[in-house]
C-alpha cells in the first residue's frame, strides 16, 4: 500500500505554523547526531568557498579513498552519491530486478522508487515477527523468490531500530546467491551501533551483495547530501556508467574527505549515543501507556497503548515546540506508533517532562487524548 510521502525533520513547516523561529523547535523527528557536525566542517567550507566557481571533481578519488578506509573496503568497491535515494535508483537501473522484496515497516523510499519504476514489489510483514528479520522469517518465503530479485534490508531498521544479525543475513545472502538474486543492505545507522553487524567484509566474497552507507546521520550534514554504495568491482563499474558525472557537490567532496579522519568526534559520538539512548529509553519506559523498543541506533521506536493516538500526542507536543515522527504512514503500522531521535541530555529531559505531563494527565481522565 502506497503511503504518504512524509519524512521527519520538517522544522520550517512547524515553525511557520507556530509563528516561531526554527531555532525554537526541538526536532526529535530527524535522526541526526545531536553533537552536530565536526568542527572542521565550517573551516573546510570557508577554505574552499572560491571553488564553487569550478565544476566539482568527477572522480572524487580522495573522497573514495577516505571512505574506503573508514568503512573497511577498497576504493574500487565504493562509489559516493548524492544521498541514498540517488544510489538506490542507480542500483535499480543497473540490475533491473524482476521483483523487489522489502521487509516492512521500513524506509518508505524503497517502495516509492519501486512504484515510480513500475517494479513488481512485495512487502514482507515484520509485525508478525515482533519486527525482527531473522533466518526463520526468511525461510518462510525463500522458495517464492524468483531469479534476479532484489531483497532489501535496512539494518538497523528505520523506524524500529531493531538490528538483523550478521549470522542471519549471511544465510540470506547465500540463499539469494543460489537463486541468482541480490541482497541490498542499507546501513545508514550502522555507525551508531555498539556491536557492529555490518556486512562490508562480505563485499568481495559475494557478487550479489550491495551495501548503502550514509554520512548524513552520523556526521550531521544532511544538507550536503552524501552517501556511498559498496559492492564488488565488476558491478561497481556498471554503477559508475549510470551515475551523473557531477553527482557530488564541491563542499560534500572536500568535507567528506576530511571528516572520516576525525577519530575524536567519532568516538565521542559513539560514547554519547551509547550512554544517552539507554537513559532516554529507561525514562520513556516509565511513562504510562508507552512501550518503547530498546534502541540499537540513535532513535527510539515506541507504541502508545489503549485509546491514545499519536496524531493527538504529536499535536500536543508540537504546541510545546517539540516534534516527534508519527509512524502511521509506514506500511503495517497505525496511529499507535512513533519514533524519536536521541538528542542532547537537556533536550531529552524536556521531551520526557512533556510526555509525562501530557500522558499522565490524560491517563487519569481516561479520554482519547
Amino acid at each position: 500500500m502506497q503511503k504518504d510521502r512524509i519524512h521527519g525533520g520538517n522544522v520550517y513547516k512547524a515553525a511557520k505554523e507556530l509563528n516561531v523561529s526554527p531555532n525554537e523547535i526541538l526536532d526529535f523527528s530527524a535522526n541526526i547526531n545531536p553533537l552536530g557536525f565536526p568542527h572542521a566542517v565550517e573551516k573546510i567550507i570557508l577554505e574552499h568557498i572560491k571553488d564553487i566557481a569550478y565544476y566539482p571533481d568527477t572522480e572524487q578519488n580522495e573522497l573514495r579513498e577516505a571512505a574506503a578506509s573508514y568503512y573497511g573496503t577498497k576504493p574500487s568497491c565504493i562509489m559516493p552519491g548524492n544521498g541514498s535515494v540517488e544510489l538506490i535508483n542507480i542500483v535499480f537501473e543497473a540490475i533491473e530486478p524482476k521483483e523487489v522484496i522489502i521487509p516492512s515497516p521500513t524506509f518508505l523510499e524503497y517502495a516509492r522508487i519501486c512504484k515510480n519504476r513500475r517494479l513488481k514489489t512485495r512487502l514482507l510483514d515484520l509485525t508478525a515477527n515482533n519486527f525482527i528479520l531473522d533466518t526463520e522469517l526468511f525461510n518462510r518465503i525463500k522458495n517464492t523468490i524468483s531469479p534476479n530479485s532484489l531483497f532489501i534490508v535496512c539494518n538497523p531498521n528505520n523506524p524500529t531500530g531493531i538490528i538483523a544479525k550478521k549470522s542471519d543475513l549471511t544465510v540470506t545472502l547465500e540463499e539469494l546467491k543460489t537463486r541468482n538474486s541480490y541482497l541490498m543492505i542499507d546501513e545508514a545507522f550502522m555507525d551508531f551501533v555498539e556491536e557492529n553487524e555490518s556486512m562490508v567484509d562480505f563485499i568481495e566474497q559475494y557478487d550479489n551483495l550491495i551495501i548503502l552507507k550514509s554520512v548524513t546521520k552520523f556526521f550531521a550534514i544532511p544538507g550536503l547530501r552524501l552517501g556511498f554504495v559498496l559492492t564488488n568491482p565488476e558491478l561497481m563499474r556498471t554503477f559508475y556508467n549510470l551515475k551523473d558525472p557531477w553527482n557530488i557537490n564541491t563542499f560534500a567532496g572536500f568535507v567528506g574527505t576530511e571528516i572520516f579522519k576525525d577519530e575524536k568526534y567519532i568516538q565521542d559520538t559513539r560514547s554519547y549515543i551509547s550512554r544517552e539512548k539507554k537513559r532516554l529509553w529507561k525514562n520513556i519506559s516509565k511513562i504510562p501507556n508507552l512501550e518503547p523498543v530498546f534502541p540499537e541506533a540513535n532513535f527510539i521506536f515506541a507504541k502508545t497503548i489503549g485509546k491514545i493516538k499519536v496524531t493527538a500526542l504529536a499535536e500536543k507536543l508540537k504546541q510545546k515546540k517539540i516534534l516527534i515522527r508519527s509512524c502511521s504512514n509506514y506500511d503495517f503500522l497505525n496511529e499507535n506508533f512513533f519514533r524519536i531521535a536521541v538528542k542532547k541530555s537537556e533536550e531529552n529531559d524536556i521531551l520526557i517532562s512533556a510526555l509525562n505531563e501530557i500522558l499522565c494527565i490524560n491517563t487519569k481522565k481516561e479520554d482519547n487524548l
